[in-house]
């Protein structure tokens, strides 16, 4: 048995995210074989099969961000390997995912609902874990279910971020936690000015002469 890892993508990327397989558990593959797509901050990069053997585990499911250096694929390469070609083809219940791989850090919430509130819950398609108790002791009431549900049905229901996208909002957010937002403002005496004077010809020759004294503040 041996693994294979996410190689180094170049460019100092340190992740990427699974777009989609295309092996499933058990195929007998070829090196050079295409393995999986991945997508990080530049494009969708297709990387092959580094070996020949049969597949054993995949480590991560579509839509999964694993670190350079991760487990992708578990190969076995005990046995010879044939030129490529699967007989038949496994039924898509067959296909196992390792969702170990998958971090979820969330710990489950417990709620106090009645089975006929959870029962609404489904209906609507609404999660308990975030709607505001108002019932005895916590307990989430019919009530409280239909009104976020009331809430969400006027608002866009939130999509997944994927790749550049994703990546466009975590270095947005860090920006924002990093650098410290700053106004300048300063002030100019324009009392001296005549009346009816054309003020933007006034401003144009003021940046002009600005750009003059220090073009350098315009980098």
């Amino acid at each position: 048995m041996t693994t294979f890892r996410l190689p180094d993508l170049g460019e100092g990327l340190t992740e990427a995210e699974i777009v989609a397989w295309h092996v499933e558990p058990g195929a007998q593959v070829v090196a050079d074989q295409p393995l999986v797509s991945v997508e990080n901050d530049k494009a969708v990069v297709e990387i092959p099969a580094p070996q020949s053997g049969r597949v054993v585990t995949l480590h991560a499911a579509p839509g999964a961000v694993v670190k350079i250096g991760a487990p992708l694929v578990e190969f076995d390469t005990g046995r010879a390997a044939d030129t490529g070609a699967i007989a038949g083809e496994l039924p898509k219940e067959a296909v196992r995912i390792d969702e170990a791989a998958v971090v979820d850090t969330a710990a489950p919430v417990r709620v106090k609902a009645t089975p006929a509130v959870r029962a609404l819950a489904r209906k609507l398609d609404v999660d308990l874990a975030v709607v505001d108790a108002t019932g005895p002791e916590g307990a989430i009431t019919a009530a409280d279910v239909e009104r976020l549900a009331r809430t969400l049905a006027g608002m866009a229901r939130p999509e997944p971020l994927r790749g550049v996208r994703r990546v466009m909002a975590q270095k947005m957010a860090q920006a924002h936690a990093e650098i410290v937002p700053t106004t300048v403002v300063d002030e100019a005496d324009i009392e001296a000015w005549p009346a009816g004077t054309d003020v933007t010809v006034r401003l144009i020759r003021a940046i002009a002469a600005a750009c003059r004294a220090g073009p350098e503040r315009l980098v």
